[in-house]
């Protein structure tokens, strides 16, 4: 084989065929496999493989692919003439992916919450913030978030009125970007057992 300092970037993509490879291509596509499991399952699983997090869900969605695909790119020309039998490198990388994983996970449990609506045979899932508005405040007091979303309804439009604009926005970033760093992260470690086995 190649010595892998030597590998183009030609060769190095001929090489995601392989296991590392189809690895790395199918967390990248993990966004895009949320988002179709939706029609053939409830809405409620497709929101535990990407985050809830608004009007933003799509074009987050395409942004958090692309991430993933430019991290392939971005491991040839970090590691491709570093030694390959340094293993610190994955153990790193994977070790990084765990803790952002473990992270989307605590914002999950704490603002993330699903609705059931019986009549329509459906739940939905949605993000809420930090902080309640004070209309909020005023008129529902200390009642929970889940009964706040059931009396007024899941809708973006509602949502905002419950929660401020600052909690919303900064709540969705950090799922969004915890969510992105394990994907950026995982597809970065497989990338490096392609150019591993390039050798």
């Amino acid at each position: 084989m190649t010595d892998a300092s030597r590998v183009n970037l030609r060769q190095y993509y001929a090489n995601f065929k392989s296991l590392s490879g189809v690895l790395a291509g199918s967390v990248t596509a993990f966004p895009l496999f949320a988002y179709l499991i939706r029609f053939v399952t409830s809405e409620g699983m497709s929101a535990y493989l990407f985050p809830p997090i608004g009007i933003a869900e799509g074009p987050a969605r395409i942004g958090a692919i692309v991430m993933a695909m430019g991290s392939t790119y971005l491991a040839f020309f970090l590691f491709s003439k570093r030694n390959k039998t340094d293993h610190k490198w994955p153990a790193s990388l994977l070790l990084g992916a765990m803790v952002s994983i473990f992270v989307y996970i605590g914002l999950y449990s704490r603002f993330v919450r699903t609705i059931e609506i019986p009549t329509l045979n459906k739940s939905v899932t949605v993000s809420v913030g930090y902080e309640r508005t004070e209309f909020a405040n005023r008129n529902f007091g200390s009642v929970s978030d889940w009964e706040l979303l059931r009396q007024r309804g899941t809708s973006e439009e509602e949502i905002s009125m419950l929660w401020t604009g600052k909690s919303l926005q900064i709540v969705r970033l950090a799922m969004y970007g915890s969510y992105c760093l394990f994907l950026v992260l995982f597809v970065l470690a497989f990338s490096l057992g392609v150019l591993s086995e390039s050798e």
